[in-house]
Formats: structure tokens, C-alpha cells, sequence
């Protein structure tokens, strides 16, 4: 009777509300996915509504599953919305300038959301209608699971932005964060923020960090991986626990967000998954015989089952399915005929001539670098300056697990290894579980070529967390050690934090960097709506098509492919790689006279600032003197030789002087310091047109102007007229 009470009391405790934020945003990453590959099959390609529809349904599902605590579910929903936008802004305000970002799966993402469906028509086919990537030829575009790049096209239907679709590495890392939070918590082994700090060392990681603002879906592969395992061990330590049917759901939803990110997920889920269901097999069978250990395992196998089923015939129908059609192999340029070798190939020199077990170690315990050719040893609790900046790229190959791992590394190791000896009578099963894991990762480093790269064994931040948990029960356990167990883990976490500055930094950098993108961006819309913009790539065999996606965004649509200027070329998105790799070019064909020019301007939209140098009189035609009068200005500068003049311009004029020496206006706008100065060629030669005290003007010989787009609030535009030569406008 009093078993049955405390059964029913623990039933009726209060669902945790990490768990049902994370089970929310877990459903808004899965949903889309689903939801888009029946359309698929149905032959319906991406739609706008699938985004909407999936947070509706994400919502009712949180509902009907925890619906007991409606307030609590309530407010869960509402925290849900909460991080759900937080994802979506900041991803909305930062660019991807990654490599294979920009190199694939952005191409992917937007061919998706342009209507290409994976089940009907190769991507080749469907690319022919897009210049920029009618020229993609490599295999992965069809053959690769399309999970991440299916979720960002749904998104970019919905909300018109690539950049948005990126999201799913931060909303996956937050999801994860609450849900192990609540798992660790539901222990009892745990303080509630002990939970959350070892909950926080378990999903938040240097890769996924440093790849939470690009379409790189390592990290979010592995936060898959740490929901599947995070499930398998509560049904190992918590068999009829109250989460246990949610743990089933999330052993489906991982399964099949994870073999559809990455085909090397499926051997990691195949091979952890293998491990468990043994330990569980031999478990059972000691206590029960084998048929009683079958007959109760039958539940595990089906959700396994089902979900590997699934996750291959359904969510993973444009890979799996569609490679077995056409290649007869599900594999299909991983394994067999035409298979690409990404790894092997990319492998540093340095490491090709060693086995997989001295690539792990040399990288673990080398300086962070990406250098090919380079692998130094270092001391771990050191690091050098020049490991910060190597830190900072996205897919580090020597030592990525940041800068003080190896310590990391070494310091958890150790704890692990002395607690589970100080503790082997005490917990069989944990020490079954941390051999059989052992072993597990053991087996993977030699027989997966790449797990010296730290984006293709992220698992390897598992380790400090689990120590971390060690070291948080010894706490909390008491006794005369409690001073030095609490010391080891205050260094722990100091490490750990410190080992996310660069990545941290770097993500700060993006941001800012993403500013001067979307204004040059935004002035090429405002150049497209009077003229006519042309581009290209300088060295096609380095194509980043992913960028031409944003030209889509910003309503710039109508341009030419491959037919730029050569004598006219500027450079967007990547100037710093000018020397190094390929960046986008593009060329400017716009009216080339004056009076066009004038013409061609909205003044609704956009306010026209005008500044003479030297001379603005001579060359003067009718139709120059024309069109500038017709925006309302006096404009008598016929036979004013070497005058100073400014005037600004909306739909009317604002400011207009002429003087014999200098001109000046000094001017708010919207709360911005505007400053303008114009001196004939005796009065200081000089023209001026300055924002906040940056300087927009050509400063050249005539007429110069600046256009200003009073909605976005921002300079689109800088040419000048050397009327001594003609009316032609230059930029």
C-alpha cells in the first residue's frame, strides 16, 4: 500500500518546465521536417505555411502531453515563442560566412524553398533555371540527408530570409540545455543548478558554438546524438521512470533528425544504440532468462525499430530512398561506386601517414591549428597567442576542441576513472555503462578516419560533463574531501569557460561584420532599381552560390550572371579573401548621363545631397540645368565660376546654397549628424558630404552626390559628374 502511495505521488509531481520548453522546441525542429517530405511525396513542394503550422502543432502536442499542469504548460509555451524568436532574430541579423555554408548548403536551402523537390527532379535539373548554380556539378547535392538544409528552406519560405533558416543550431543547443537539465535535476543525485551547469557542459560546446551562426550541422548532428543517449541512460537507470514514454518520443525524434543530418550519423546512432540495447539484453537475461528478457525489451526494439524504419522510408525518402532509385546503393557517395572521400582527403599531411588512434591523440594534445602542413606539440593549461585566431575558424582540424581541452581532457579522465574505482561495489551497472561507452569510443577512433577533427567527434565534450557530475554527487555527498572536490571542479568549469572565449568572440565579430555586408546589400537594391547589376565569380572553381541567395532577399532578383564588366568591378560578402579564395564580383550598369540619373530617383524613398568641388559651371547642357531644377532647386550656377554650392533634395528641396568661396550645411536627420562643405577650386577645393562624421562624398572635380534611403536610413549610393569633361555619371 505505501509503495503504491509514493508511485502515485511521484506521477502526480509537476512535469518539469525545462522539459516542456525543450519538448517544444524539439517539435518546431522536427515538425517542419516531416511535414515538408509528405508534401514531397505528394508531390507538393515547400510552402510558406509549414512553419506556422509545425509552432501550432509543436504547441498542441506540449498541451496533451504535459496538459495536467496547464498554467505551467502555458507558461512553458510562452518561453517556448520566447527563445523560439530569440533563435530566429539573431540568426536574422547575422550572416553565414562560412565556407561550406555558402559553398552548399545554402544552395541547397534555397533550391528547396524555390520549389525543388528532391523525390521528382535531381537538383542539376532544377538548378538549370538558376545561372549561378546551373555550374554545380558535386554528388552530395542530390545523395546527402537534407534534415537541416529541409528545416532552413521551410523557415526562408516563411519569413524570405536564408540566413534565418541557419537557426537550428542555436534552438537545438537551448533544447537540449533544458531538457538534460531536467533529466540530471529528475535524479535526485543533483542541486537544481548543479543540474543546469552540467546540463550547460553537456549541450553548449566549442563546435556548436562557433557554428551556431552557419548552416554547419556537426554540432546540431551531435546534439541529436546527446538527446539519444541522454534517453537510452534515463531507461537504463529509470526503467518505469515518469519520463519514460517521453524518452521513447525522443529516441524517435533523434533517430530520425540524425540519420537525416549526416550519414555518419548513422554510425553513431547505429553503434551506441547496438551498445545499449546488448547492456540491456544481458541485464535482463541474468535476472529474468532470455525469453522473459525479450519479452521485456520488446517495447525498447519496437521504438527502435521504428524509428530507424521511419527515419530511412519517410523523413529519409529524398536521401535514402531516392539513392536506392537511382544508385541502387542508400548510401550513396559515401560508400561503393563514385564515393567521395571528404575526410581521407582533407586529411592534413602531417597526419596521413598515421593510424586513426595517433591522429585522435596527436590532435588532442597539439596547439589548435589548420594548417596542413603544421602539428606542434604543447604542454597542456598553456596555449599561444596564435591558437586564438586558429580557434576561431569553423572547422579547425588540429586540436578544434579549443584551447585548453587537452587539460580538459586530462583533469575529467582522471576524476572519472578515480570515482568509478572508489565506487565499483556500489554501482555495477554505472561501471558496466562507462566500460561498454569506453569501448564504444574506443572502437570508434580506429575505425572512423576523421575523429581527430573536432567537428566529427564532438562527443568527446560528454567526458567533462560526466565528470562534472561525478564531482558534483561527491560534493553533495559531504566528508573531509568536499573542499578539494568543489576546487577540481571550479577549475573544470574555469577551463571550460575559458575554452569558449574564442568561439564566443568570433560569434561577436560575425555580428559586426554582418552590418557593412547588409548596407552594401541594401545599396545594390537601390542600384538594381535604376540600373542594371551583373555577377560573378573571379575563380569559378571556388564557388560560394549560396551568397546569390541573399541578393533574393534583399529584392534583387533581376540581375545578370556571368557578364560582368571587368573594368567596373567591385566586391561584395568576402574582400578579405580577395588574395585567397573566390568572392563575389559584380559590375554596374546604370543611366550614364545626369539627367537620367535624377530622373531615375525615387523621391519618395530616397533624399539626394549634392556638393561642388573646384568647378560645377563649366559644361553645364540644357539638360543637366533642366533636370536639377525640375527637383525645385534655383540652381543658378550658369557663369559662377569655381563656386561653392550644397543643396539636399526629398520631394521637395530642403537646403540649397551658392557661394563664392564655401558653402555649409549642418543639418540633423532622424538623429543622425549630417555635415556638408563646398569649396570652389581658390575657397579650399574641397566637397564634403558627411554621416556621423563619416564621409560619403567623392570628393572629386563637379558635381558630387550622395543618396540617401530615408527608409532604411543609410547611404545607397556616392557618384560625381566632372562637368569640365562631360555629364556622365562615375562612380
Amino acid at each position: 500500500m505505501e509503495e503504491q502511495n509514493i508511485i502515485k505521488e511521484i506521477t502526480n509531481l509537476k512535469y518539469p518546465l525545462p522539459l516542456m520548453i525543450g519538448f517544444f522546441l524539439l517539435n518546431t525542429l522536427f515538425l517542419p521536417v516531416v511535414l515538408s517530405t509528405i508534401l514531397f511525396i505528394i508531390h507538393i513542394s515547400v510552402q510558406n505555411w509549414i512553419l506556422p503550422l509545425s509552432i501550432v502543432l509543436s504547441g498542441i502536442m506540449t498541451y496533451f502531453v504535459f496538459g495536467r499542469e496547464n498554467k505551467t504548460t502555458i507558461i512553458a509555451l510562452l518561453w517556448g515563442i520566447i527563445c523560439l524568436a530569440f533563435a530566429l532574430f539573431i540568426c536574422a541579423k547575422t550572416y553565414d560566412f562560412s565556407w561550406d555554408g555558402n559553398a552548399y548548403h545554402k544552395s541547397i536551402t534555397g533550391l528547396l524553398k524555390h520549389g525543388w523537390n528532391p523525390l521528382t527532379e535531381t537538383f542539376y535539373s532544377y538548378a538549370k533555371q538558376f545561372p549561378f548554380l546551373a555550374q554545380e556539378k558535386e554528388t552530395w547535392y542530390d545523395a546527402y540527408p537534407k534534415a537541416t538544409e529541409l528545416w532552413g528552406a521551410v523557415v526562408y519560405a516563411t519569413l524570405e530570409n536564408i540566413e534565418i533558416g541557419k537557426a537550428f543550431n542555436i534552438l537545438s543547443m537551448i533544447a537540449l540545455l533544458f531538457i538534460c537539465w531536467s533529466l540530471l535535476h529528475e535524479t535526485n543525485v543533483l542541486k537544481k543548478w548543479q543540474s543546469f551547469l552540467c546540463a550547460a557542459a553537456f549541450s553548449i560546446n566549442v563546435v556548436i558554438v562557433i557554428q551556431s551562426l552557419t548552416y554547419y550541422n556537426d554540432g546540431f548532428l551531435w546534439e541529436m546524438i546527446l538527446l539519444f543517449l541522454a534517453s537510452l541512460s534515463y531507461l537504463t537507470f529509470y526503467e518505469n521512470g515518469r519520463f519514460k514514454n517521453i524518452c521513447y518520443y525522443f529516441i524517435f525524434l533523434s533517430i530520425n533528425m540524425g540519420l537525416n543530418t549526416k550519414f555518419s550519423g548513422v554510425i553513431f546512432f547505429g553503434l551506441s544504440g547496438f551498445a545499449f540495447f546488448i547492456f540491456w539484453l544481458i541485464e535482463k537475461w541474468k535476472k529474468y532468462g532470455l525469453l522473459q528478457a525479450c519479452k521485456k525489451l520488446s517495447k525498447n526494439f519496437f521504438v527502435l525499430a521504428t524509428s530507424v524504419i521511419f527515419s530511412l522510408i519517410i523523413t529519409g525518402s529524398t536521401s535514402y530512398i531516392i539513392n536506392i532509385i537511382r544508385h541502387k546503393n542508400p548510401f550513396y557517395t559515401m560508400i561503393g561506386e563514385d564515393a567521395t572521400e571528404m575526410i581521407v582527403a582533407q586529411i592534413s599531411p602531417v597526419f596521413k601517414p598515421l593510424s586513426n588512434v595517433s591522429r585522435f591523440i596527436c590532435s588532442l594534445f597539439s596547439q589548435t591549428n589548420n594548417q596542413p602542413a603544421v602539428m606542434q606539440w604543447k604542454f597542456p593549461f598553456t596555449f599561444y597567442k596564435n591558437e586564438i585566431l586558429q580557434s576561431q575558424l569553423f572547422d579547425t582540424r588540429i586540436g578544434g576542441w579549443g584551447i585548453f581541452f587537452s587539460a580538459i581532457f586530462l583533469i575529467s579522465v582522471i576524476f572519472i576513472v578515480f570515482y568509478l574505482v572508489q565506487n565499483r561495489k556500489k554501482h555495477n551497472k554505472l561501471i558496466h555503462i562507462a566500460i561498454m561507452l569506453t569501448v564504444f569510443t574506443i572502437v570508434s577512433i580506429i575505425v572512423v578516419p576523421g575523429l581527430f577533427w573536432a567537428r566529427y567527434s564532438v562527443g568527446l565534450y560528454y567526458i567533462p560533463a560526466i565528470a562534472m557530475i561525478f564531482l558534483c554527487k561527491c560534493i553533495n555527498k559531504g566528508g573531509i574531501y568536499v573542499g578539494r572536490y568543489s576546487a577540481v571542479l571550479a577549475v573544470l568549469c574555469t577551463l571550460l569557460f575559458l575554452n569558449h572565449i574564442p568561439s564566443i568572440t568570433r560569434n561577436i565579430d560575425i555580428a559586426k561584420e554582418t552590418k557593412p555586408v547588409k548596407t552594401k546589400l541594401e545599396s545594390l537594391k537601390y542600384v538594381n532599381e535604376i540600373g542594371e547589376l551583373s555577377f560573378d565569380y573571379i575563380t569559378p572553381q571556388h564557388n560560394f552560390s549560396g551568397r546569390l541567395f541573399n541578393l533574393y532577399d534583399e529584392n534583387i532578383s533581376n540581375f545578370k550572371y556571368g557578364q560582368i564588366d571587368v573594368n567596373k568591378v567591385d566586391v561584395i560578402f568576402y574582400p578579405q579573401y580577395e588574395n585567397a579564395y573566390s568572392y563575389i564580383a559584380y559590375s554596374i550598369s546604370t543611366p550614364n548621363r545626369l539627367s537620367d540619373y535624377i530622373k531615375s530617383i525615387d523621391r519618395s524613398k530616397y533624399l539626394i545631397f549634392i556638393a561642388a568641388k573646384d568647378d560645377a559651371s563649366a559644361g553645364l547642357t540644357e539638360d543637366v540645368i533642366k533636370s536639377l531644377r525640375e527637383l525645385g532647386l534655383k540652381f543658378d550656377m550658369e557663369g559662377a565660376y569655381r563656386n561653392a554650392y550644397v543643396a539636399i533634395v526629398g520631394d521637395a528641396p530642403m537646403y540649397e546654397e551658392k557661394n563664392e568661396q564655401y558653402a555649409v550645411c549642418n543639418a540633423g536627420l532622424e538623429g543622425i549628424e549630417i555635415s556638408m562643405l563646398s569649396a570652389g577650386y581658390t575657397g579650399g577645393n574641397t566637397a564634403s558630404i558627411k554621416f556621423d562624421g563619416k564621409e560619403y562624398s567623392k570628393n572629386q572635380r563637379g558635381l558630387n552626390i550622395v543618396i540617401y534611403n530615408k527608409e532604411l536610413h543609410h547611404v545607397t549610393d556616392s557618384v560625381y559628374v566632372d562637368l569640365y569633361e562631360n555629364d556622365i555619371i562615375r562612380r
